[in-house]
């Protein structure tokens, strides 16, 4: 009876052992998902087309053809590649550059890590953009978008074929005319977008 009792006590402890580092790895990969508050700097909340379209170092339209994510001293970054199908302001010449954006996923850890930040633009793969772009700066392997979030606009397809511009990324058919889109936000069609930097890029 004893042995019995001993054996089941075995088992007991055992399985206690295995919950406990179950909930260990659980808590760990919370523990590792941070959000983190954007930079007060980088947010620049508020601004203008106007301001954005003078002082943008690149405005580029283009398609998102890769992201991946890697490290910068203890924080993650994105780094999208962007395939520019047309430059409204800047020297580059067309082809691809590189956008990077602070937070990411690294996978190949024993337990992943993710990091977020708020408001922080993103990009999902092959979506088509209109970015205003910060010029490189020194520790940072590509541009960054111009006030946060703010220098991002998705461009999708009207429902009667016309390309439409909006701070939301699309998935479905952009509505024309008055009323909500997707996000409550109203799409402007892209060739009076484009109207619209220009005639402040030459103002």
């Amino acid at each position: 009876m004893k042995k019995k009792l001993f054996a089941l006590s075995g088992v007991f402890l055992i399985a206690l052992v295995i919950a406990g580092l179950w909930a260990a790895k659980a808590v760990n990969f919370i523990d590792t998902q941070n959000t983190r508050e954007a930079d007060p700097i980088s947010l620049a909340m508020g601004l203008s087309m106007e301001k954005m379209s003078q002082e943008a170092a690149e405005i580029v339209i283009g398609n998102c053809i890769q992201t991946r994510s890697e490290w910068s001293g203890r924080s993650l970054v994105t780094l999208a590649t962007i395939a520019v199908t047309e430059r409204l302001k800047g020297d580059g010449s067309d082809g691809t550059l590189t956008v990077v954006t602070p937070g990411g996923i690294d996978a190949n850890r024993r337990f992943p890590v993710a990091m977020t930040y708020a408001g922080a633009p993103q990009f999902s793969l092959n979506e088509e953009v209109l970015l205003f772009l910060t010029a490189p700066v020194e520790g940072v392997n590509g541009y960054t978008v111009m006030g946060f979030s703010q220098g991002k606009f998705s461009i999708g397809q009207a429902n009667d074929g016309d390309k439409m511009v909006t701070k939301d990324m699309i998935k479905a058919p952009v509505q024309k005319g008055a009323g909500p889109t997707r996000g409550n936000l109203q799409g402007i069609p892209l060739a009076e977008f484009k109207a619209l930097v220009r005639r402040y890029l030459n103002k």
